[in-house]
């Protein structure tokens, strides 16, 4: 259990921490993200999602709007990752950022597995799960 607790706190602050500087991406807003989805293509996922993990819950929320993709610590706000988001499908979600700590692209596949739910899998790291909050 321990090592499960370990490996799960070591990919969210992997993935999530590296995300802060984001020099990798072009935006004409000044945000340093430039998303090249359309409004509607994004704005299925808008919102705040939560990691359902129990080693996870508390240490990070993902918000997701118009192709933007942004995780904070709960307590200060902080970004953790900044990243852009691709919809693919109603069912799939490609995710790509860079954390914080590491300064470490990281991609991930998401499965949608209902329309507030997903699973996804990191290229760097353990899978986790998102539910909207």
């Amino acid at each position: 259990m321990r090592n499960s607790f370990t490996a799960i706190i070591g990919l969210t602050s992997l993935a999530l921490l590296t995300a802060c500087q984001s020099g990798g991406f072009r935006s004409n807003t000044g945000s340093g993200i430039e998303s090249s989805l359309t409004p509607k293509e994004g704005a299925a996922l808008n919102g705040v999602w939560l990691p359902t993990d129990a080693a996870a819950q508390g240490v990070y929320e993902a918000e997701f709007k118009d192709g933007i993709f942004v995780s904070r610590s709960p307590s200060t706000s902080k970004p953790l990752a900044k990243g852009n988001y691709k919809v693919v499908s109603d069912k799939q979600v490609d995710l790509e950022f860079v954390g914080a700590a590491t300064n470490t692209a990281v991609q991930a596949k998401c499965d949608r597995l209902t329309d507030d739910t997903m699973y996804c899998v990191p290229t760097i790291g353990s899978p986790f799960n998102l539910k909207r909050s």
